[in-house]
C-alpha cells in the first residue's frame, strides 16, 4: 500500500515552472489538480539491521531514509479523484548492501451516480524490497548478500447500492493482486503468485447506531512457478458475520466472526477449516487522548515452509495531545504465525512476534514537524533459526508547503 508520506522534491520542480503557483496552504494548481507535495527524512540508529538471530553476528548501522512524494488531487463531476507518487531512498552507512531505492504509485476515485449507486476503486504499484531477515530470508538475513526485491501490484473496485440514510446497504466488491519476486532462482519463482477476490457485503441497520453485517468472500489464489513442489494453489471461502456501531461520539468499532475454509487444489496438501475474525474499536474519552485496540485471524500465504500461515494478530494504540503542538503516541502489537504443515507427525511451526513503538511528535511549524520515535521488535519460535530481536531509535522530519 502506498505510504502517504510526501514530497518537497516535486514541490521544488513544480516551483520552478512558471505557469504553477500557490494556490493555498499545502497545494499548487496545476491546471485542473492540486498538486500536494512533501518531503520525509529520518535518521535512526539500527543494532540488529539483517535480523541475526541471537548467536549470529549482528550488523550496527545508522540508516537514513529520504522519502519524496507528490499527490494530484481534482475532481471529476463533483466526484473525487487523487493519484500520488512516492520515492523511498534508504542508505545504512555500515552496511550498504542494506540500501535500497523503492517506489510507490497508487490511484484512487469516486464516483456517485445518484444517490443509491455508488463506485469507488483504488489501484496500486509497489517496487518495492523484503529487508535481509524479513519474508522469504526469515532467520537467514545473514546468509544473503542483499535484499529481496519484488514487484506488487493491487485492483479493485467497490459497487454499492442503497442510499445513505436507508436501513439496507448492498456492496459488491472485487481485488487482484499480484507478487513477483525479482530473482531467477527456483526458491524465489515458486513464490510468485496472484490472488483473485469477489466477495459482497450486506449491511442493514438495526438500531439508531448500530448495523448488522454480512461478509462473503471468495479468493483465488495461484502460483506461476510450481515446478519441483506439490502445487499451493489454492480457493479460499470467508463467511463472516457481525456488527457496525458508534455507541457514543467517543467510541466507535466493528466486529466481525465467521468461518474460513481455504481448499488447495493438492490432495496432498489438507483443506483447511477454521475461524476468522476482524474488530476494531476507536475510544476517545477525552478530546486530546485516543485509544486504538484491533484484533484478526486469517491465512496467509506461506513465506517459507508449510502449506500456509495461520496468523492471529491484536494491536493496542494511544495517542495523545500534551499541548497544542506537542503529542505522542504509543503502540504495542503482538502477533502469532503457525505454519501448517502436512502429516501427522511433523510439528507445526509456531512463531511468536511482539512489536514495541513509541514516539513524541512535535508541530514547530504548520509546514515543519519533527518527530523522536524507538521501536522494538522481538521474535521468537520453535524453529532455533528464527528468533530474533531489533531495536531502532531515530528521529524523522517532514516538510509540507
Amino acid at each position: 500500500m502506498l505510504k502517504r508520506t510526501k514530497s518537497i522534491v516535486a514541490m521544488s520542480v513544480i516551483c520552478a515552472t512558471p505557469t504553477l503557483c500557490a494556490q493555498e496552504a499545502g497545494r499548487i494548481q496545476a491546471g485542473k489538480f492540486d498538486l500536494i507535495p512533501s518531503f520525509t527524512s529520518s535518521m535512526a540508529y539500527v543494532d540488529n539491521v539483517a535480523y541475526a538471530r541471537g548467536e549470529d553476528p549482528e550488523i550496527f548501522s545508522w540508516r537514513a531514509i529520504f522519502s519524496p512524494e507528490v499527490i494530484a488531487v481534482t475532481q471529476v463531476d463533483g466526484n473525487p479523484f487523487q493519484v500520488g507518487y512516492r520515492l523511498e531512498r534508504g542508505v545504512f552507512f555500515s552496511s550498504s548492501a542494506d540500501d535500497y531505492t523503492d517506489h510507490f504509485v497508487e490511484a484512487s476515485g469516486e464516483y456517485e451516480l445518484n444517490s443509491r449507486h455508488r463506485l469507488n476503486a483504488i489501484a496500486q504499484f509497489e517496487d518495492g524490497h523484503e529487508e535481509r531477515g524479513t519474508g522469504f530470508s526469515l532467520g537467514l538475513g545473514t546468509a544473503i548478500d542483499t535484499p529481496d526485491r519484488y514487484i506488487s501490484t493491487s485492483i479493485g473496485g467497490e459497487y454499492s447500492y442503497g442510499a445513505v440514510t436507508s436501513d439496507g446497504m448492498l456492496t459488491f466488491k472485487a481485488n487482484r493482486e499480484t507478487l513477483d519476486y525479482d530473482r531467477s532462482e527456483q526458491v524465489y519463482l515458486i513464490r510468485d503468485r496472484v490472488k483473485n477476490l469477489v466477495g459482497a457485503e450486506f449491511g442493514y441497520r438495526i438500531g439508531p447506531a448500530t448495523t448488522a453485517l454480512l461478509d462473503v468472500s471468495q479468493t483465488y489464489v495461484r502460483y506461476d512457478n510450481q515446478i519441483g513442489i506439490v502445487t499451493r494453489d489454492s480457493d479460499e471461502t470467508r463467511i463472516l458475520l457481525g456488527l457496525r456501531w458508534e455507541s457514543t461520539a467517543a467510541t466507535t468499532g466493528f466486529a466481525k466472526v465467521g468461518y474460513k475454509e481455504k481448499d488447495f487444489e493438492a490432495a496432498e496438501r489438507s483443506t483447511f477449516y477454521g475461524t476468522d475474525w476482524e474488530v476494531g474499536i476507536d475510544w476517545q474519552p477525552l478530546s486530546y487522548t485516543s485509544f486504538r485496540f484491533s484484533t484478526s485471524a486469517d491465512t496467509r500465504e506461506t513465506n517459507g515452509e508449510g502449506n500456509f500461515i495461520r496468523h492471529r494478530g491484536f494491536d493496542v494504540s494511544w495517542n495523545h495531545e500534551w499541548l497544542n503542538r506537542l503529542t505522542s503516541s504509543v503502540r504495542v502489537s503482538r502477533a502469532t504465525d503457525e505454519y501448517i504443515l502436512t502429516g501427522e507427525d511433523i510439528e507445526n511451526r509456531d512463531d511468536e512476534f511482539m512489536n514495541y513503538m513509541a514516539s513524541l511528535n512535535y508541530q514547530a511549524r504548520r509546514y515543519l514537524s519533527f518527530s523522536l520515535f524507538y521501536q522494538l521488535a522481538d521474535r521468537d519460535s520453535n524453529r532455533e533459526l528464527i528468533g530474533y530481536d531489533r531495536n531502532v531509535v531515530g528521529i524523522s522530519a517532514e516538510v509540507t508547503l
